[in-house]
């Protein structure tokens, strides 16, 4: 169950659908297949919809628009002219410093509010593809019988989710309430599940080791913990 045309075969196969009715129409099961995939695909960050873009600075513009197709708030990486800006600010506290002429010697700063992103130092030349971002944009919707899900051929299990979402939706047309509201609650755990597992594998690249030793101002004198380079106790907070 990879393609569109495999989903349409399941979802009217489970709800006994004949392709000539006249109440659930073929057009209205691809619809209802697309708002739940719509909806898995925007339940969680999944590293499917990454994605990364180009712009072009323009002199004294300090913010620009995210792509189209983009979730709000969820650039999380920039650069320009190939520095990395590192880890945004808050978008009160860019703000404030903006409105209080940034922090002497303040190198560079950035933040994203909604659907668009500021920049510091604001641009005094227009460029050329000089800004990436990276975020996360919104799945696009299956059209053709050969178009796939984000996951096909890696999370079929979220494929599923999606035929019970997308069947509980045509089961609320057809006013059955309770069995609607079972379906989602299936494809609800479904999909949970699956961000779970994603998030446990991505633990295993998390950096665990600290980058520095930690002097403890209250050490346990009963664990005899030492940093090794100068002898004072390691943090235990």
């Amino acid at each position: 169950m990879d393609s569109f045309a495999e989903l349409q075969a399941i979802v009217n196969g489970d709800l006994s659908i004949d392709t000539t009715s006249s109440f659930f129409t073929p057009t209205l099961v691809k619809l209802a297949i697309n708002r739940a995939y719509i909806k898995a695909g925007g339940l969680y960050r999944w590293k499917e919809t990454e994605d990364a873009k180009k712009t072009s600075s323009v002199a004294s513009q300090e913010f620009y628009d995210y792509p189209t197709n983009w979730r709000p708030n969820s650039v999380w990486k920039l650069k320009v002219d190939g520095t990395d800006y590192a880890d945004p600010l808050a978008y009160k506290d860019y703000l404030y410093e903006g409105e209080n002429d940034w922090p002497s010697g303040f190198v560079r700063a950035w933040t994203s509010q909604w659907r668009r992103f500021f920049i510091y130092p604001i641009p005094t030349t227009n460029g050329v593809n000089n800004i990436e971002i990276w975020g996360y944009k919104i799945v696009d919707k299956m059209v053709n019988d050969s178009d796939v899900t984000i996951f096909s051929y890696s999370m079929p299990e979220c494929n599923e989710a999606i035929i019970l979402e997308a069947e509980a939706i045509l089961k609320q047309k057809g006013q059955e309430e309770t069995s609607s509201q079972f379906k989602s609650a299936q494809a609800l755990q479904i999909l949970t599940i699956a961000w779970g597992k994603v998030q446990q594998d991505q633990k295993k690249y998390e950096k665990t080791q600290p980058f520095f030793d930690v002097n403890d101002m209250f050490p346990d004198r009963g664990r005899n913990r030492t940093n090794t380079s100068n002898g004072s106790p390691l943090a235990n907070f």
